[in-house]
């Protein structure tokens, strides 16, 4: 009787844990997925690839009626890691993202958003005003100082 009980003690104890095991790995699979991004090529030449990755769209609930993004710089045919970060945080409006925007496509690589959240941040700390100076509201090569034919 005693080890009929453990049995069923034990199984239920077990499908406890298995299931608090499970939901906190559900939980961190869930966390650890990257974040919804889309690509806008800027300039592309037989050399090198720009392109920005988009982390936040407007967000009206938010008070920001911005797209945050990085901007990237590859040279073509090298691998992947080989890449230029030429900023790690810039804000647009949807109008410098439109007149930025390259009709083109091409192959693009997603890298890991720490740099882009750090400044992010440091984006977000600082006081309204110098928050909306730093909008960039002509096109994104224009202010990051390139352009199209470097």
């Amino acid at each position: 009787m005693a080890s009929a009980w453990m049995r069923t003690g034990l199984g239920a104890a077990l499908a406890a844990v298995a299931a608090l095991l499970g939901g906190s790995v559900l939980a961190h699979a869930e966390a650890a997925r990257p974040p919804a991004v889309s690509t806008v090529i800027l300039s592309l030449s037989p050399r090198t690839i720009r392109w920005v990755t988009i982390y936040k769209v407007p967000d009206p609930a938010d008070h920001d009626p911005y797209y945050h993004l990085e901007v990237i710089e590859k040279e073509r045919h090298t691998p992947p890691w080989q890449f230029k970060r030429l900023a790690a945080h810039l804000v647009v409006t949807a109008a410098a993202l439109d007149r930025s925007r390259l009709r083109r496509k091409a192959k693009t690589y997603f890298y890991k958003d720490i740099e882009f959240r750090i400044a992010d941040k440091a984006w977000r700390q600082q006081s309204p005003a110098q928050r909306e100076a730093m909008v960039c509201r002509t096109a994104i090569l224009e202010c990051i100082g390139r352009s199209d034919s470097e």
